[in-house]
């Protein structure tokens, strides 16, 4: 992973936020300078299977030093193939358009269903949300997120949705946040603050 670990998003003050460790879908704002999913110890995120849906080719980079794990890739950018079955054991789905998002959701339960006979908790990363929103319009892209957290739910998975709070206004922060069970806001120090329903 190219990212650092930030166990401060975990504990703030010495103490884990509460109701983080119940939550099973979470928006995270991060600050772009800080590319990773390790954003949550083990405490939430074991080394069980790790999906993640790429919007962009840095989407995809973040697999690097998951290498431990077993990795499932929903390929969504736009110039499609960026990661390569044969690279690292890397299961992947390929979609035709990152505005297709009946195409992604198909992808996503393929991989749920082979990522469902592995060990572990399932980790979910959707990175960027906000290349999401550069395809598609902010009702579309809430109601996809809004299947999505359902249907991970339901396989008791780990989801964490990535933002970019400064690149989008309140109203659409706040459109996802009523999707979450907590939101997470990243700095670039990597302190943070926690807000959970």
């Amino acid at each position: 992973m190219s990212g650092t670990s930030h166990p401060s998003v975990l504990y703030e003050n010495g103490h884990e936020p509460a109701g983080l460790a119940d939550a099973r879908n979470v928006l995270v704002l991060d600050d772009p300078r800080i590319p990773t999913v390790d954003h949550f110890g083990p405490e939430l995120v074991t080394d069980g299977p790790l999906l993640l849906i790429a919007f962009t080719a840095a989407d995809v980079q973040l697999l690097e030093g998951q290498e431990h794990r077993e990795l499932y890739v929903v390929d969504a950018t736009p110039q499609g193939n960026v990661v390569d079955e044969a690279t690292d054991g890397i299961t992947v789905e390929s979609v035709s358009s990152p505005a297709n998002l009946t195409e992604i959701g198909v992808a996503l339960d393929k991989l749920l269903a082979r990522a469902g006979d592995t060990s572990g908790r399932l980790d979910c990363c959707l990175p960027s949300l906000t290349a999401l929103l550069q395809y598609v319009d902010r009702q579309r892209a809430y109601r996809f997120c809004n299947a999505m957290t359902n249907r991970l739910a339901s396989a008791d998975a780990f989801a964490h949705y990535h933002l970019s709070a400064e690149a989008h206004d309140d109203m659409t922060v706040d459109t996802f946040a009523s999707l979450m069970d907590a939101v997470v806001h990243v700095d670039a120090d990597g302190s943070s603050v926690v807000r959970s329903r």
